[in-house]
């Protein structure tokens, strides 16, 4: 059993934190938080080209990870490989020792900075869920027979701010039915939303993580536009709370913003634990940990 699945099916609050792979080969800084953090925190968020932008391998990174002390959550997208890729790159975490896994479709190619590349989506998310659960039964997404199961602690990415949300929670039954056991959220930022989203949710046993985010002044200052809105909305009080400040100390703003939401989260069993995302940097999420903790 992995120390992610063991704190939350133990019912402790899980905290995660999101390392940033680097586009390159110097991975100094996306160890750091790893190094400062991995006896405070249940495991840690890899990416996988998120936004359709070209980073480090997650599974190589993954790999980094467990080598400096922690223990990993690789994320897996659809975007980029067909079924047969995806399968091996299952087995392939699984050979190493990587059981916790985020599995999602991926943002599509026009978004990142490779807008040129071909997308593949042979499969989505919930088929994914479906792959991984087979592979642990003993077989193959064609029904052949393993030599060796994988074991796989499976997630997947709900959208609590989604309008309508029927349509949403319709999906999540879905990715529950195909084999996920923990759900993230994408940043929240208004903790009446998460408790509403809350009470919608069908009584399923499985646990929720919800991100928590330090945002950057280019991103405050795209709070309001379309694009942001279709996935998550930041209040005009929280924008208000870092208005005037700027460089360093807007991000450390939004840090303790992040480690009160925290906190309240925690209080209020909102959630049963958070997904940190801050950039990839160990000081951040420290401030983070810290404010909550006041």
């Amino acid at each position: 059993m992995s120390k992610l699945s063991d704190t939350l099916e133990a019912g402790r609050f899980a905290v995660v934190v999101e390392l940033k792979p680097p586009r390159g080969t110097n991975t100094q800084d996306m160890l750091t938080p790893v190094k400062a953090l991995a006896q405070q925190v249940a495991a840690f968020g890899v990416p996988d080209n998120e936004h359709a932008r070209m980073r480090l391998s997650a599974l190589a990174a993954c790999r980094l990870v467990q080598e400096a002390g922690g223990e990993p959550l690789m994320h897996l997208t659809c975007r980029d490989r067909n079924r047969l890729a995806l399968e091996s790159e299952l087995l392939g975490a699984a050979t190493l020792g990587i059981e916790n896994l985020l599995l999602v479709s991926g943002d599509y190619v026009t978004l990142g900075d490779h807008p040129d590349a071909k997308p593949v989506y042979d499969v989505d998310s919930v088929q994914l869920l479906q792959i991984a659960q087979d592979l642990m039964a003993g077989r193959d997404s064609v029904g052949q027979a393993l030599d060796g199961n994988p074991s796989f602690f499976l997630g997947a990415v709900v959208v609590p701010e989604a309008k309508p949300l029927g349509p949403q929670l319709l999906k999540f039954d879905k990715k529950v039915t195909a084999g996920a056991r923990f759900f993230i959220t994408p940043p929240v930022f208004d903790l009446e939303k998460l408790e509403d989203f809350q009470k919608d949710l069908p009584a399923y046993p499985v646990k929720l993580l919800a991100s928590l985010k330090v945002l950057s002044p280019e991103e405050a200052a795209q709070a309001d536009s379309p694009q942001w809105r279709k996935v998550y909305r930041v209040p005009r009080q929280v924008l208000e709370q870092l208005t005037g400040k700027e460089g360093e100390d807007f991000l450390r703003a939004g840090a303790a913003l992040a480690g009160s939401l925290l906190k309240q989260i925690r209080q209020e069993k909102l959630a049963d634990g958070v997904y940190l995302k801050a950039r990839g940097r160990a000081d951040l999420l420290e401030e983070i940990l810290q404010a909550a903790a006041k």
